[in-house]
């Protein structure tokens, strides 16, 4: 079934349009070129481009109802006088136990159908749940995306501002990302080192060599002293003044003999046995001392000058803050040094040990080892930048999945569980549009041994005999499946057809069409009925026919066991519209599968209104009542002339034109042009036409219309009908002037329509 129609920015429908609740059976009525063929029309023929703001609103598990139109343009286009009519397929009434088993199996199908929406309403309810959960996963998701944003950012591209792809690559990253799991810091100094370095690169730093063994000569240690074994040593040995006495041997050259320390005279030969106390062995020694003084000097100074590179320069990697602080250690404990063996040089009897650099340099030595392998890596990283990104990039997935490893865990649980319920509902919807399918081939096989074009053709002439066509007929044509109209005597009849009789048999085809189809295999698919305006042309009696036919056709809509649904029905027709909504018992109360709407055109715009009862009491109180409520509408023209031909000529049987020729000569002109104007207007107005309502032109005429009431003295039903409101109406026009050129104005377009 149709749950509602909106109609908006097509022909008279401005771009608020309308809207229309459906329900089981409807009733539109409105005058002519209010807008009813509209509807009818985008029901019939929705996809076409004009109707693009419409819309269709379908219940749930109904969008595969058949809709069949009837309204002018079905008329049209199968109604043909140069062509054959194309046949209907309807089930013949060959075997009864076939009807029946084709019955049986039409249950069964609604049954499965049933199945089907109460499926798909679950499947929706799941998949909704689904997508809650998938939405919490994503913000979750997104909530570590931006967490980690700033440092991951070459890792995160094309995902950053799109919370969905960046879940999806969450997911795909759990599911086979195998790398190894490092560390946050060890991924940050990575990054730097292959996304945000230069890609120039880099020498590595010699490793520092120091000769430590010269911190450790034994000269250093050894106590220079004279020779042991002549009479002065161990006097000079028990004073340990050894030193003293060498600085004064070394003061005694030319002083004659003179001790340089007391200028006494210094005792015979104790010149030579000095000089045989520092002996050659002493001298060597003094030698080597001074030699190894030097050696460290010179070594050391050398081992500043080849490595102080390390504190000044700016190297990749190093820390050169510490390299600065050990060299300065270095440098302190040189100093110290070189002050002990100035000491060991005065006093060559001393024992002096140096302190050592070689724990400085090897922190050095440390440090640059460490920058020399972050050289390495930088270096392989330049030489291989593509695939270390790669990896990179793969490494801190990895660690984002660590991250979420909780996260998802709980949502692929939840997931898994809620998608095999979905896919369970899913396997099951499949199962019985299966079984579906399987019922509705079985019941087109049946319907294939019985389907035939003769039953349809039987049904319309045994319907047309009854309402007393019996000049012409339907049979079937050399064409097989078509039909032709035929005189009783054979000829053809298409083109010698009246109005009335081409519009009473085309419905008579929509009414048999509806009741089977034109394709073999459609004959019993649950079907709509719109019905737009099927009397037109048409006498009194066979109004009543088709009203007949389309109350049949609501009690199997009613009966909820046929393939009939729903059913439309817009009218302009006051009796058509009561014959067909009479409800035996309910007067005119609404039943519940009822709806009853108006549709009227006010400044060229339509609007509809919907009423909680039928709204079509007594159609001669209808007319007025619209006249009343709607005096500027583009059908007030239809209107006038319908309250005056019932009024006088039906319940009166007064002849309108005999009441004009009672008018004073100059009025006859304001009354024949109204009657002229209401003619065109009842009979020329169109949905798909702009007709201009001219409001003064309507007062002038409403004026001229009350007139006529007024001087066949039946003033008091006008006011009656009017409800007593009071209508401003000249009975003389005092400015002579003015009535001239309201008579002026009148006759030229009485003129202009003769």
């Amino acid at each position: 079934m149709i749950e509602k129609i909106r109609v908006k920015e097509v022909a008279s429908y401005d771009s608020t349009g309308i809207e229309v609740n459906l329900s089981k059976i409807n009733y539109i009525y409105g005058s002519n070129g209010t807008g009813k063929t509209t509807i009818s029309e985008l029901l019939r023929n929705s996809d076409n481009q004009k109707f693009s703001f419409c819309n269709i609103e379908w219940k749930q598990g109904s969008s595969d109802c058949d809709l069949f139109v009837y309204n002018r343009y079905f008329v049209r286009e199968n109604f043909n006088v140069r062509n054959e009519i194309k046949g209907i397929f309807t089930l013949g009434k060959e075997s009864t136990d076939i009807l029946a088993l084709i019955d049986e199996k039409k249950k069964d199908i609604e049954k499965h159908q049933g199945r089907i929406g109460n499926l798909d309403s679950n499947i929706s309810r799941k998949e909704e749940q689904l997508e809650i959960l998938q939405t919490n996963f994503m913000n979750q998701c997104w909530d570590l995306k931006q967490k980690y944003d700033v440092i991951f950012e070459e890792a995160f591209t094309g995902l950053r501002n799109n919370k969905r792809k960046f879940m999806e690559r969450c997911l795909d990253e759990a599911a086979n990302n195998t790398n190894n799991l490092c560390t946050y810091e060890k991924l940050k100094n990575r990054v730097d080192s292959v996304f945000k370095n230069s890609r120039e690169k880099v020498g590595t730093i010699p490793v520092i060599h120091y000769d430590c063994s010269i911190e450790n000569q034994s000269i250093f240690q050894t106590k220079i002293i004279g020779k042991k074994d002549i009479d002065i040593a161990r006097l000079i040995s028990e004073l340990n003044i050894s030193d003293w006495v060498q600085q004064g041997h070394r003061h005694m050259e030319g002083t004659d003999g003179i001790c340089p320390f007391c200028q006494q005279e210094l005792p015979v030969n104790f010149k030579e046995k000095l000089d045989e106390y520092f002996d050659e062995t002493y001298t060597e020694q003094i030698q080597k001392l001074n030699s190894s003084i030097e050696k460290y000097e010179r070594n050391t100074i050398a081992f500043f000058e080849k490595y102080g590179f390390l504190k000044t320069e700016n190297i990749p990697f190093i820390n050169k803050e510490k390299v600065t602080s050990l060299f300065e250690l270095i440098h302190s404990t040189y100093k110290e040094n070189i002050q002990l063996l100035e000491k060991k040089r005065n006093e060559p009897s001393r024992s002096v040990k140096l302190s050592s650099i070689t724990n400085y340099v090897e922190q050095i030595n440390s440090e640059v080892e460490q920058a020399n392998l972050q050289i390495t890596e930088l270096n392989r990283v330049i030489d291989n930048i593509k695939e270390e990104k790669e990896k990179l990039i793969k490494d801190i997935w990895r660690f984002v999945v660590e991250e979420n490893k909780s996260i998802y865990e709980n949502y692929m649980s939840n997931f898994r569980r809620e998608n095999r319920a979905l896919e369970g509902m899913r396997r099951s919807k499949n199962e019985q549009k299966g079984y579906k399918k399987t019922l509705e081939d079985e019941v087109i096989g049946l319907q294939n041994q019985l389907t035939s074009v003769l039953p349809s053709i039987n049904e319309i002439n045994s319907l047309l005999r009854s309402f007393g066509f019996t000049n012409f007929q339907l049979a079937q044509s050399e064409e097989e499946g078509n039909y032709k109209i035929v005189r009783e005597n054979g000829e053809d009849a298409n083109e010698t057809l009246s109005e009335g009789e081409k519009t009473f048999i085309t419905f008579l085809y929509f009414y048999q069409l509806i009741n089977g189809s034109n394709e073999q295999g459609k004959v019993n698919t649950a079907r709509i009925i719109v019905i737009d305006d099927p009397i037109s042309s048409l006498d009194s009696n066979i109004l009543f026919m088709v009203s007949t036919l389309i109350n049949n056709l609501k009690k199997k809509i009613r009966s909820n066991d046929s393939n009939f649904k729903q059913l439309i029905i817009l009218t302009h027709n006051v009796y058509f519209h009561k014959e067909i909504s009479f409800n035996k018992g309910k007067k005119n109360k609404r039943q519940p599968d009822e709806t009853f709407w108006i549709i009227r055109k006010t400044g060229n715009v339509s609007r509809i209104s919907q009423y909680e009862e039928n709204p079509i009491k007594n159609s001669y109180e209808l007319l007025w009542k619209e006249l009343k409520e709607n005096p500027n509408s583009i059908t007030t023209p239809n209107i006038m002339r319908r309250i005056l031909e019932n009024y006088f000529r039906f319940f009166g049987n007064i002849d309108v034109n005999e009441i004009i020729e009672e008018f004073p000569d100059e009025e006859k002109v304001v009354c024949n042009s109204l009657l002229s104007w209401a003619n065109d207007g009842s009979h020329h107005v169109n949905d798909d036409l702009y007709v201009d309502s001219n409001q003064e032109q309507n007062k002038i005429y409403f004026d001229v219309f009350k007139k006529i009431f007024v001087n066949s003295k039946h003033e008091s039903h006008f006011n009656m009908m009017m409800g007593n409101i009071e209508i401003e109406v000249e009975e003389n026009v005092a400015n002579d002037e003015a009535k001239k050129e309201i008579q002026e104005a009148l006759t030229q377009v009485a003129v202009g329509k003769e």
